[in-house]
């Protein structure tokens, strides 16, 4: 039954290579960034969620000033 809906579509054809194309150029453009991008800015963020030096926690109320 979908073989025959998808068989009537004009033009249908086309659409896998498309979706094909951009999934290889998203990750060869991944790839390329990934080579290409400054070394210090991904140490930099590869230790930034163990960084101590800064407050992770939410500000929090201060339960007298709500009284």
């Amino acid at each position: 039954m979908y073989k025959e809906v998808l068989r009537s579509i004009t033009g249908i054809e086309i659409w896998p290579l498309v979706s094909l194309a951009i999934f290889f150029a998203f990750f060869v453009g991944l790839l390329l960034w990934v080579w290409l991008a400054d070394k210090d800015y991904i140490d930099e963020m590869s230790h930034l969620p163990m960084d101590s030096d800064q407050s992770s926690t939410p500000n929090q109320l201060n339960h007298d000033t709500l009284k």
